[in-house]
């Protein structure tokens, strides 16, 4: 009897410990992340399609994995699509680096925890990220191209002699040893390739440009075997909340194809500013066919437009751009009517809206934000309405509601280029 709770098992080693695991996962993505989704009704995944999305979080990949899936009971209707993600997760030790703010014992567990394995079932595919490469893997990268015996001082630049001098003492007499275990938590800055002399870069790059074109290649023998795979554009997380650069992964994936593959565009919107669990607006478009590859620049912007057109305009959007640039006294009524009169504003532009904006009365949702708001300090009571004390100095990011702020405030900024004159109206 076949295995039909995978929708490809008869493509996969071992159906029940992927779909069992896939089950798990989904289960404990849906008990900490509300997904609303935002799918047409007769959807459903092709054989050998190319997904891509924007990156905003490092729980994007289970999120959008546990939407596009669409686990029905015991069956997963959709495959599990291969996920290209970075290099240095199958790093024995990763998990313990990553927490390494943590304290020492559990560190060293989860350092000792065999990641590779899990991810080969979860169907994660490595791939490489320049940027990104750690001081720790730049020395090991210079051991691997012949510069093991090499003096230091003659393949680092005069910064990164001066930095490896700080934590180590002295510069031994040679690359080899340099002991990443020496290094600290210097070892997982990611400069390292920026700390090499130009000419040993440039000897690296040959290297490089193997280990990343077999990883691609890798991609599209899959695609072209009937899976799915996704990857991010963008390459990255965003850290300001802004569409990044696309990169090159998705369109040479794309043009190395034998024959051009479906590419479905998927947005991730998240609503973290309120209480419970942490709200993800997953909207998934319809497949595209036939894309001119023959001029990148025209590829990546067709797929920034269509991912951001699915991006959903949600309630902490909205509350984001009226704490960045709205009044500093304002009283709950006002905000309700800002709600409403934003969320028009993007509807007619045609924007993709967050259900709850659509479906919650706007004072019902005013109240609501404005009471978690005050008690995260991000406004105060003043007279019968509200102060705000944000503080504009603050950084984007997700660690704390007021680095949310801006994080949104931004994101938003990038959906609103879709219209030319929404920007305007929603100026609070």
């Amino acid at each position: 009897m076949s295995f039909n709770w995978l929708s490809d098992a008869e493509l996969d080693p071992h159906p029940p410990f992927t779909w069992l695991t896939a089950c798990c996962f989904d289960l404990a993505v849906r008990a900490v992340v509300r997904n609303a989704e935002l799918i047409p009704p007769d959807f459903h995944i092709e054989p050998g399609t190319l997904v891509v999305s924007n990156h905003l979080r490092d729980c994007d990949v289970p999120v959008l994995t546990a939407a596009l899936c669409r686990r029905r009971g015991l069956r997963i209707l959709n495959p599990l699509p291969f996920c290209a993600a970075r290099e240095d997760l199958f790093r024995r030790g990763f998990v313990g680096d990553l927490l390494s703010t943590w304290p020492r014992p559990i560190t060293w567990a989860l350092g000792h925890v065999p990641l590779e394995g899990l991810f080969r079932i979860l169907r994660v595919q490595p791939i490489r990220r320049i940027r990104e490469f750690t001081l720790a893997e730049t020395v090991a990268a210079l051991r691997n191209a012949g510069f093991a015996g090499a003096d230091p001082r003659r393949v680092f630049s005069a910064r990164g002699q001066r930095e490896l001098e700080e934590v180590l003492g002295s510069l031994p007499a040679r690359v080899d040893q340099i002991e990443p275990s020496r290094l600290g938590p210097r070892r997982l800055a990611h400069w390292g390739l920026r700390r090499l002399r130009p000419e040993v870069l440039r000897a690296l790059v040959p290297g490089f440009r193997a280990t990343i074109s077999g990883q691609i290649g890798r991609l599209v023998e899959l695609i072209s075997t009937g899976r799915v795979v996704y990857l991010a554009p963008e390459g990255v997380t965003s850290r300001s909340g802004r569409f990044g650069c696309v990169r090159a992964g998705a369109w040479e994936v794309y043009r190395r194809c034998a024959k051009p593959p479906p590419v479905l565009p998927v947005a991730l919107s998240y609503d973290p500013l309120c209480s419970g669990r942490v709200r993800a607006v997953v909207g998934v478009g319809q497949a595209l066919r036939e894309l001119d590859a023959a001029c990148r620049r025209e590829f990546d912007a067709r797929l920034r437009i269509e991912i951001l057109r699915l991006s959903a305009v949600t309630c902490s959007h909205l509350a984001s751009r009226f704490i960045a640039v709205g009044p500093r006294v304002f009283t709950t009524p006002t905000f309700a009517r800002w709600l409403a009169h934003a969320g028009n504003a993007a509807r007619q532009a045609g924007l993709t809206l967050d259900p709850l904006l659509t479906h919650a009365s706007p004072m019902r949702l005013a109240r609501e934000r404005l009471a978690w708001l005050a008690r995260r300090s991000l406004i105060a009571p003043a007279g019968s309405g509200w102060r705000n004390r944000w503080n504009d100095d603050v950084q984007p990011a997700w660690a704390t509601p007021a680095a949310v702020v801006p994080y949104l405030d931004n994101a938003l900024d990038d959906i609103a280029t879709l219209d030319s004159g929404l920007a305007g109206k929603l100026a609070p």
